[in-house]
């Protein structure tokens, strides 16, 4: 369903900008109705201009199905990506010269008319999944954990406004003979919640707490942190202040996603086609580069170019991560895993310039060509240090739901992790980026990336 929704949302906003480009065409320039004849033409521009608004829709996650289906918002949204869009169009086509002239006219009333009939075609959109999701079609299936006053609550609310796109199936809770509450029963306890999931095809877990809410959380996601659902949690007036802003109200019941959204289809290809395309454009340099750092590794210490080591990727599978050497060879022999710090002895001379240049992490290009990897992303960890974060760190597992990346947001935010303390605000940063990818945050900790090679802040 979600796949047909944003099929449709592409067709209208295609047909949109395509009929707003076409009307002002004929309005302006064959109509006749005005004095300052314009020379444009019609057609070269339109492909150009259409591929234009769907990279922007798309750059602005307007794609995604929210949960709360309001025609204002998507009006608004509409308003704002058109707003910019022609921003950015006029500066593109500004002429200090003739600043004010009638090809300015000319892009206010396409402006205008883009912004009315794709607001039009995804308002119409919008009602359409209103009106299926009352009869039933197009919901996402939830269980709710806690067979309580807040869990029955809820339930009733989702279960009369059925508009939210929730369909509960049953409930979790320690008492598996609580009873039934609207013809849904308590369908097992928490270690119960994983085979749950899986049987019922559930989309939500939605997390009714009586007491504390964070405990109730890191059970849940203790118990079933791996598998692709998500999560939201009835916030209270606290949690609501404190920080856990982000609240979709159904019929005064504040519902707060708090675990990763699952990243839509859209931007998913985006991302990795953005891997794929400056993977290879790095891959070329790399060829060249290659032999000049193979013959200084060489020359300074005995043993491989290439540093190969198991890693935790996407979903906890295991990697080879590839890197330039930068340590001695069994420089881990005696003490095993640890890690590395300041002015490491274990590092060599050379290693220690393709640190401080980050040249040493440019062979993981081709993990990120064999997709075991993208270009932004957590960084990935040993199976040790993974079993070790996962019993010390509340939450550390949400970072393996997506794949590891050469940088991340933990990296340009933060210095290099030298004992558990660091780990733990990096995972912090990593479970931000998590909630909040998207094309512009990729780019943005991209520039960052850069500027800090420049200034050679490696370790």
């Amino acid at each position: 369903m979600a796949l047909l929704v944003s099929l449709l949302l592409l067709t209208v906003d295609i047909v949109g900008t395509v009929s707003a480009w076409i009307i002002t065409f004929l309005l302006r320039v064959e109509s006749g109705l005005f004095i300052n004849k314009l020379e444009i033409e019609m057609l070269q521009p339109l492909l150009w201009l259409t591929i234009f608004w769907l990279l922007l829709f798309l750059l602005r996650g307007m794609y995604r199905t929210p949960l709360a289906l309001s025609r204002f918002n998507e009006v608004v949204s509409v308003f704002k990506s058109v707003l910019f869009g022609i921003l950015i169009i006029f500066i593109l086509t500004f002429d200090a010269d003739k600043p004010f002239t009638a090809s300015r006219l000319f892009l206010l009333t396409y402006g205008v008319l883009a912004f009315l009939l794709v607001s039009a075609g995804r308002v119409g959109v919008r009602n359409l999944q209103r009106m299926l999701r009352q009869r039933g079609v197009g919901l996402w299936n939830a269980v709710i954990v806690g067979f309580n006053d807040v869990g029955r609550k809820l339930h009733h609310q989702l279960h009369y406004y059925p508009v939210w796109g929730f369909r509960v199936v049953g409930f979790i809770d320690k008492d598996t003979s609580a009873g039934e509450h609207l013809g849904k029963k308590v369908l097992g306890g928490l270690s119960d919640l994983p085979a749950i999931i899986e049987t019922r095809r559930v989309h939500f877990v939605l997390v009714a707490p009586l007491n504390s809410a964070y405990d109730a959380l890191i059970e849940v996601f203790g118990s079933c942190g791996f598998l692709r659902v998500r999560f939201m949690i009835v916030a209270d007036f606290y949690q609501m202040v404190v920080g856990l802003v982000r609240t979709v109200e159904i019929h005064g019941l504040p519902l707060v996603e708090v675990m990763p959204r699952l990243v839509g289809v859209s931007v998913l290809i985006f991302k990795r086609s953005m891997d794929i395309l400056v993977g290879l454009l790095v891959s070329v340099i790399l060829l060249i580069i290659t032999p000049l750092i193979a013959i200084l590794i060489k020359l300074d210490s005995p043993g491989p170019v290439f540093y190969v080591q198991k890693r935790i990727g996407k979903w906890g599978r295991e990697f080879n991560l590839i890197k330039f050497r930068t340590m001695h060879v069994d420089a881990e022999a005696e003490d095993g895993a640890v890690w590395a710090e300041k002015n490491d002895p274990r590092v060599t001379r050379v290693g220690r310039f393709l640190r401080r240049s980050h040249l040493d992490e440019l062979p993981q290009f081709f993990n990120v060509l064999l997709g075991q990897m993208s270009i932004v992303g957590p960084r990935p960890e040993r199976r040790e240090f993974v079993e070790h974060f996962k019993d010390n760190i509340p939450l550390y597992e949400r970072r393996l739901r997506i794949r590891p990346g050469i940088t991340g947001w933990a990296q340009v935010r933060h210095k290099y992790d030298e004992n558990v303390a660091d780990v733990v605000e990096k995972t912090g940063y990593d479970l931000f980026y998590i909630d909040h990818i998207s094309p512009a945050l990729d780019l943005k900790i991209i520039l960052a990336t850069m500027l800090k090679m420049i200034k050679g802040g490696g370790h």
